[in-house]
Parts: C-alpha cells; sequence; structure tokens
C-alpha cells in the first residue's frame, strides 16, 4: 500500500510539476490554462504627497499563460481583478485591469524563463487590509484567485519627520556606467539560487524635509539569530521621496532562511521594515547539512527504511543513493536538471515559508505534508475568526476529487488535519 501511494503522490508530481525546473517557481495546476501567478503587495507613498500608496504586484510566467496565433507572433490576454477589503470599514476598493503579453517566437509562449511583471498603486489609508487577486487568463477562460493580507502603519511623516516604505528584493536588476539602478524586477516569492554575487534589496523613504539626514542601517540574520550582514549609512537628498537599493553579498549566505531588517533613525523617531527570504540549490546539495535535509525530506514519497540506513551511512554513500533514486524518477534524462526532484523540493521550500510553526519547520506540519504530496489547491476556505469554533481552513483539489479540513485549536497557527479527512489522503 505504501508502494503503490508513493507511486501514486510521483506521477501526480509529474503532472503538476513546474517546468521551470526550480522549486522557487510557481506550481502549476493540474490542467494546462491556468493562469497561475505569484502576488505580493508593497506598501509605499505617493511621490507627491507622501500619502501611503499600496503597489499590487501580480507576475505570471509565459509557460501558464494561453498564447493564440496573431499577425505577427502570439498573444495572450490577461484580466487582473484586485479587491481590498479594510478590517474594521465596510471599505471596499476594486479595480479591473487588462493586459496583453505578446512574443514573436512559438518557443517563447511556453517558457517559463518569460516573467511577466504587472503592477497597480492603489490609495490607501493606515490600517489592515486582505486583498484579494483574481487573473483569467481570456484565452482559455480559466481562473485563479489568491489573497494576500498586508499592514499599512500610521506613518504621519509631518509629525514623525519621515516615512519608510516596505521590502523588495530581486535577482534581476541593471546598472548604468555611472553605478545608478536602470532595471528592477522584483521576486516575489523571495526564493533564490545560490547562483550570483549578490541579491539587491529596495525600498523607499519620504521626508517632509528634504534637507533632513536619515540614518539608514540593515540586519540580515539567519535561522538561528545569528547577524551574517550589517551596515549603515546615511541619506541625505533634495528630494523628498528617495529610491533606495542595497547590496547584500551572497558570501554569506550559507544556510536556507534568513530575514533582513531595515531600521530608519531620524532623531528619536525610529522606523523598521522587516521581511524573510531563502536559498535553494538548484541541482543537488552542496553540503553534508544540506544532503542530511534532503534524505530526511524524501519521507512522503520515499521508502523509511533506507532513508533511516543511508542518514548512518558514510557521506559518499548518501550521495550516491540520493542521486540513484531521483535518477530514476527523472522524467526527461535528457535535460541536465531533474524537474521532478525541483518541483518536490520547490514544494518543501514553500511549505517552510508559509506553514512553520514555532519549533516545528513548514514540510513536517499537516499542511506542509498534504502541500507536498497534492500541490497548490485548487481553492482554499480560510475562517480564523469564527464565533463558537476553532480557525480551520478546507482545501479542495477538484480535479483530485480531495477535500482536507484543518484545525487550529491552539490559536498560535497549529493547523492539524482533522481526523474525519485521514482517508482522503491516501485514496
Amino acid at each position: 500500500m505504501k508502494k503503490l501511494f508513493t507511486i501514486s503522490v510521483l506521477c501526480f508530481l509529474l503532472i503538476t510539476l513546474n517546468l521551470q525546473g526550480q522549486f522557487a517557481g510557481s506550481p502549476q495546476m493540474a490542467e494546462p490554462g491556468y493562469p497561475y501567478f505569484e502576488t505580493k503587495v508593497f506598501s509605499s507613498f505617493d511621490e507627491n504627497t507622501g500619502k501611503p500608496v499600496a503597489r499590487i504586484y501580480v507576475q505570471i510566467d509565459n509557460s501558464s499563460l494561453t498564447f493564440i496565433k496573431a499577425d505577427s507572433g502570439y498573444v495572450a490576454d490577461v484580466q487582473i481583478e484586485i479587491i481590498l477589503k479594510k478590517k474594521g470599514k465596510d471599505f471596499v476598493f476594486n479595480r479591473s485591469l487588462n493586459k496583453q503579453v505578446f512574443v514573436r517566437e512559438y518557443a517563447s509562449t511556453t517558457s517559463p524563463e518569460i516573467i511577466n511583471t504587472f503592477s497597480n498603486d492603489v490609495p490607501v489609508e493606515a490600517g489592515e487590509y486582505e486583498a484579494s487577486i483574481f487573473v483569467r487568463d481570456k484565452n482559455s477562460n480559466k481562473q485563479v484567485n489568491r489573497k494576500t493580507r498586508f499592514k499599512v502603519n500610521r506613518s504621519d511623516h509631518i509629525q514623525e519627520g519621515f516615512a519608510l516604505s516596505g521590502l523588495l528584493l530581486s535577482n534581476e536588476f541593471k546598472f548604468d556606467s555611472t553605478g545608478k539602478v536602470v532595471k528592477f524586477s522584483p521576486n516575489l516569492s523571495n526564493s533564490f539560487t545560490s547562483d550570483g554575487k549578490f541579491l539587491l534589496v529596495h525600498f523607499n523613504t519620504y521626508t517632509y524635509d528634504p534637507g533632513d539626514t536619515l540614518l539608514i542601517e540593515y540586519f540580515v540574520r539567519d535561522d538561528r539569530g545569528i547577524i551574517v550582514q550589517h551596515n549603515q549609512y546615511l541619506s541625505h537628498a533634495a528630494e523628498r521621496l528617495v529610491k533606495h537599493y542595497i547590496r547584500l553579498n551572497r558570501y554569506y549566505f550559507n544556510r536556507h532562511q534568513y530575514s533582513l531588517e531595515v531600521k530608519v533613525t531620524l532623531g528619536n523617531v525610529q522606523q523598521t521594515s522587516s521581511d524573510q527570504f531563502q536559498f535553494y540549490w538548484r541541482y543537488a546539495p552542496t553540503s553534508v547539512e544540506d544532503l542530511n535535509l534532503a534524505l530526511r525530506q524524501l519521507r512522503y514519497i520515499g521508502d523509511m527504511d533506507s532513508i533511516k540506513f543511508y542518514l548512518k551511512a558514510p557521506y559518499t554513500e548518501r550521495k550516491e543513493y540520493f542521486f540513484r533514486f531521483w535518477k530514476s524518477q527523472d522524467p526527461n534524462p535528457d535535460t541536465p536538471e531533474n524537474e521532478l526532484m525541483s518541483e518536490y523540493y520547490r514544494r518543501v521550500n514553500f511549505t517552510n515559508k508559509n506553514f512553520s510553526i514555532t519549533g516545528e519547520d513548514g514540510w513536517l506540519t499537516d499542511r506542509g505534508r498534504i502541500y507536498i504530496k497534492f500541490g497548490q489547491p485548487d481553492d482554499i476556505e480560510r475562517h480564523p475568526f469564527e464565533s463558537g469554533s476553532y480557525p480551520f481552513e478546507i482545501w479542495r483539489y477538484y480535479t483530485l476529487r480531495k477535500t482536507f479540513l484543518f484545525i487550529d485549536r491552539t490559536g498560535f497557527g497549529d493547523y492539524v488535519l482533522h481526523p474525519s479527512y485521514y482517508f482522503v489522503e491516501y485514496e
């Protein structure tokens, strides 16, 4: 039974794997034509007034879109709908955008390497918000929706003297001959390979009196809380709004999870913005620590007896077992990258970012296990504040005809699978 279930999980991974071959990419739906996308809200401010602005980012790669033949190439039509709801108010903002993606070559229509980034600025007030983003592929008439929460801090730059935006990270950027940033494409997943020399962090400051000098300080901490990078500089410019870019040296990143904190000080006033990011190996584990972790994370599709045996074996034998296991599962041996392996560990990486709780990594939680096995749900129904019941989530996989109920009995985000749904996992 265990072997049959393992085979079924691997087969489903083959259907839903991300052809990009990087497990930091977007999980694909079980059916073609679904415009799966990444989204993020960047809290900033209007360049002229300094009033808060929420910049809604949406990223879709070409392999997630349906292209039709045009006169001189191929065209994909996308409709993006943004709905903002403010906590504690009946305030609802709605905006619909129509975007078009054009490519000349057919090969580009299926390329996961071509990322399309759309953004839209929405004026907001201080408070907590829920953003619902709907993306419809007008050629396939299929739609994907996602929800994200964000907070706009009270920032009276007239009284406090300045305001600080959120943070954006990128590994896609370009400088001109003077060192000025002329291209910056944010990475909305905050997941990066170990390639390259550095990452770029972007944020904005808005100063009521342009003559003031701001002290900018930033800290990068690893998953143990150890500071691995720290620096500071003074910012004084003639403009009220200043765009900042910080280089983070990848030489100092030898672990997976990191947190970034930017601290801005003016006199006795201090504001901070923070975010998290992670690294992943692209083709194979690069250290003993990585290999041991990668082997333990095979528990959902591998034989536990073999995994336990090789975790105690010499390093060379452990490495040989790891490559032997994934070579047997490689859907396309002619390419240097194992797409199935990449998708599997992409899911692991996603769960660590989204489902980790105090004392336990996300891949070990019930939601993490279900996500790793079955991928992104077609629909997630969240009930965080239900009167007379614990917080709960319902995950639906329409194409698989599976539904899972998770309940948080502790109130600390520890969602566990309801016993009545245990059998669904193995159907």
